[in-house]
């Protein structure tokens, strides 16, 4: 059999996870992103509710850009694909795949994002002509197509590549804790360090989409120990392994540790205020993000984010502070879902996920 037809068999992820809590997922996803969410089978299959943006009018959007046409072109039943994959319609609005996987070569799942517009919006009077010349309305069309969430090109990279790294590791975790369960019932401490494992995932896949949409330089994840009570680096970009073992905070110190007791994005630089600068330690550095991680089931945050650039010439803006904003809250779904996602080990194997 080959690989892209393996990628669809087995098991899937209704028998995974409760509908319902990744209906909630996917909602949250949509809300965050403003765009349109699917997901669905290897087959076509839709396995929740299309998820859309509360500004947008589903039935209308559905009828005037023939919403499902795209899933031909982006999910072919004699080539699955294994990666991210996008395409863009005559139309000028882009749709993206992105691959939930259970083992490196079995994806039950993905999620279908869009439609939306990615790169740089059309000009209306060129549009219309080009929709007139292929025998369409421009009249019905341009209102729709003008509604669509607009993204750079660096910004919908980086929310796929999160959103592919979320959806990944709440299936891989289940499957490997269900796999782990049956083998070993009394597997506890082995699942909480399988959940351990997939944490530390979306933490680095954090980090990596923030420093890409945002073009940092360096920068980590910070995360309180509950046995000492201090933020202690998980992931990093540009630190040493030295720095990274010896850095503790307690909660206040540093701007890591203020962000996270204000609950705010700090975006500091060499305008911010004296009680700001104070805390700047490094010198080299021109520009700052500071953000608190949080997740959905807790309300206190569990971590911090941070970001540094020492080039003048890409100082974050408050452009940056919002992209980091929508990141952060898909992270912080995804790390509450991932305390949630696997039933207890003595619940019978029927049974919904707690």
């Amino acid at each position: 059999m080959e690989p892209q037809h393996a990628a669809g068999r087995g098991v899937t992820l209704p028998s995974l996870l409760e509908p319902a809590r990744w209906q909630r997922l996917q909602d949250h996803f949509s809300s965050v992103l403003g765009v349109a969410i699917r997901t669905v089978s290897p087959h076509h299959e839709l396995l929740t509710a299309p998820s859309w943006p509360p500004s947008a009018d589903p039935d209308h959007v559905i009828a005037s850009l023939r919403v499902g046409e795209e899933l031909d072109m982006l999910l072919p039943p004699a080539a699955l694909p294994q990666d991210i994959a996008t395409t863009t319609t005559t139309l000028g609005v882009t749709y993206a795949i992105v691959p939930i996987r259970t083992t490196a070569a079995q994806i039950p799942a993905y999620f279908l994002v869009g439609p939306m517009v990615v790169g740089v919006r059309e000009d209306e009077s060129p549009f219309r002509e080009r929709i007139q010349a292929m025998g369409a309305d421009p009249n019905a069309l341009w209102p729709v197509v003008v509604s669509l969430k607009l993204f750079t090109f660096n910004s919908i990279r980086s929310a796929l590549n999160l959103l592919e790294e979320v959806g990944t590791s709440l299936a891989q975790m289940a499957y490997q804790s269900k796999q782990l369960a049956a083998m070993l019932p009394d597997s506890g401490r082995i699942n909480e360090a399988v959940a351990t494992y997939h944490r530390d995932r979306v933490y680095n896949s954090l980090l990596e989409a923030a420093a890409l949409v945002t073009k940092a330089d360096g920068g980590s994840v910070m995360v309180y120990d509950p046995q000492d009570g201090t933020l202690k680096i998980k992931v990093a970009l540009g630190l040493s392994n030295a720095v990274m073992a010896s850095t503790h905070l307690r909660r206040g110190e540093g701007l890591a540790g203020f962000a996270a007791a204000g609950r705010a994005i700090l975006l500091l630089d060499d305008q911010a205020d004296a009680r700001l600068k104070g805390r700047m330690v490094r010198r080299d550095v021109v520009s700052s993000l500071v953000a608190p991680l949080t997740t959905d089931t807790e309300q206190d945050p569990i971590g911090v984010l941070n970001l540094r650039t020492t080039n003048p010439q890409r100082r974050f803006t408050t452009e940056h502070v919002e992209m980091l904003r929508q990141l952060l809250e898909l992270a912080g779904v995804a790390l509450g879902s991932l305390r949630v996602a696997v039933p207890p080990v003595s619940a019978p194997a029927s049974a919904a996920p707690t």
